[in-house]
């Protein structure tokens, strides 16, 4: 019971696969319904067709190579004029059958073997021993066909079971072996053409198979894929995919393309010039920050020499100011001003200027005089030289120190920027663009082999499928009427 209800969830699931797509039309829905040995020896077949009538129709026209055929739905009348079978509808679906000796498009070929021997079914009842099965498929034509098999397990006699290309389904305490396979695909693709199991045979009863198998979900899936391509050559896309891929591999620039590659080829070349652009910018700046910093570090150490040799200028300028101070104070002294009643007070550099404008004013006019105040109003000029040198100097020398103190800060700051281009450079712009180079090197390399066998076994595939699914109907296909094809083929292992 439980491996029926498995079988059903299986029929449903390949039923839904032929007629996705073809229920808002009118279809012809065909169900070949197969019973055979496991050699692959057909012993009947009975092809169940449902007209579905969507558009309502008086009349359904219908093309057919069946014989013995029977409305199994009611009692629509039809007319047979060679392959033009034309059926009084009155707006409703048709159900009917029909037999043929056509072979069909695929017959599951079921071998055993016992210890290495070739053993049937009912011998394998009879034996212990280490079993393998193997489910081969043999097709007519060359449409490539999707094809599920369904086998029940015995509840004893099987153990250890490892398949390949297939799976255990269990439910309750039932099992069901489940393989897949694709025959008629181009080889590059490595779908698989048959399954297999091997077990641990004890008297094991292996009884019948079904198989569902159906090349319309292939057939779908080119239609699809015409409709995306959207009349571009896939040969000439596939060749422009791997040309770019192929630079992206190399590290070089991407090939100009006409095809819907162009816009990603375009955007991928914009992408890397950007980021080329802006590490080579990265790298003029850091080398910029780099010769600011070296001049800024070198204008500070000047800087810092000259500082150091400030008290020295200013304290020797001090003592020739002073000294020649002494010197104008022994003159006057010795000048016999004060015998003419004027006392001149001992000049300093804070009141040399007052002091000798006094005096200077005390004496006059007199032309005895003159003498006296020309030699005083020529040392005023003397003193007033040498004080401008001293505070010159003074000025100078506190210029040198604040100018050593803005260059350190120059020159810490220039280090900064220096460090931060050079970081910039070397683990943002740099590693950026690096990292996305080698991104894109990295995918092309996974996805170039790909493109060479894999996209290129598919495209094969497409081409063939395209040239063989023009008619993959067991019955014949009516113009202007969709239509699908389901095989369910019931395999009698004994």
């Amino acid at each position: 019971m439980m491996s029926k209800k498995i079988i059903a969830m299986l029929t449903a699931l390949v039923m839904v696969l032929g007629c996705a797509g073809a229920l808002a039309e009118n279809t012809k829905h065909e169900r070949v319904y197969v019973t055979a040995g496991a050699d692959g020896t057909v012993k009947s077949i009975t092809d169940s067709i449902r007209l579905e009538n969507a558009e309502e129709l008086e009349e359904l026209a219908d093309r057919t190579m069946l014989t013995d055929i029977q409305n199994v739905s009611g009692d629509e009348a039809f007319t047979l004029e060679g392959e033009t079978l034309t059926w009084k509808a009155d707006g409703k679906n048709v159900i009917y059958q029909g037999t043929s000796d056509k072979s069909p498009a695929v017959l599951p070929v079921v071998t055993l073997t016992l210890d290495g021997e070739e053993i049937s079914a009912d011998g394998l009842k009879e034996k212990t021993g280490e079993a393998v099965l193997t489910v081969t498929y043999r097709t007519e034509g060359q449409a490539p066909v999707l094809v599920l098999s369904a086998l029940p397990l015995p509840e004893n006699g099987v153990s250890g079971l490892k398949t390949e290309n297939a799976a255990v389904l269990t439910e309750a305490d039932r099992s069901v072996l489940v393989g897949w396979a694709v025959p008629n695909t181009d080889a590059s693709l490595h779908l698989p053409v048959s399954f297999s199991a091997t077990f641990r045979a004890d008297h094991a009863d292996l009884g019948w198979m079904m198989t569902f198998c159906s090349s319309d979900p292939l057939e779908a899936v080119c239609r699809e894929i015409d409709a995306r391509v959207g009349g571009a050559d896939p040969e000439a896309l596939l060749k422009e995919l791997t040309a770019v891929l192929t630079a992206l591999k190399n590290g070089t620039d991407l090939p100009g393309t006409e095809g819907k590659t162009k816009a990603v080829t375009d955007k991928i070349n914009e992408l890397n010039k950007g980021l080329k652009a802006l590490d080579t910018g990265a790298a003029t700046l850091a080398e910029g920050a780099q010769k600011v910093s070296d001049g800024a570090l070198s204008l500070n150490t000047g800087l810092a020499a000259l500082k150091k040799n400030n008290e020295a200028l200013n304290s020797g300028a001090e003592q020739i100011f002073a000294a020649i101070l002494n010197t104008a104070n022994s003159q006057i002294a010795a000048s016999g001003l004060a015998d003419a009643g004027i006392t001149v007070p001992v000049l300093t550099a804070e009141n040399y200027a007052d002091i000798l404008d006094e005096v200077i004013a005390q004496l006059g006019s007199d032309t005895l005089k003159a003498a006296a105040r020309e030699q005083l109003e020529a040392l005023k000029e003397q003193l007033e030289q040498v004080n401008a040198f001293v505070t010159g100097l003074k000025d100078y020398t506190d210029g040198v120190a604040q100018a050593s103190g803005g260059a350190a800060t120059l020159s810490a700051g220039a280090m900064l920027v220096s460090t931060g281009a050079a970081t910039l450079r070397e683990t943002g712009t740099q590693t950026l663009k690096d990292s996305i180079l080698t991104a894109e090197k990295s995918a092309a390399e996974i996805l170039l082999p790909l493109a060479e066998k894999d996209l290129a076994g598919a495209l094969n595939m497409w081409n063939a499928a395209k040239d063989h699914l023009a008619d993959i109907g067991y019955d014949l296909r009516p113009e202007g009427m969709s239509a699908e094809t389901v095989y369910i083929i019931r395999t009698d292992l004994k």
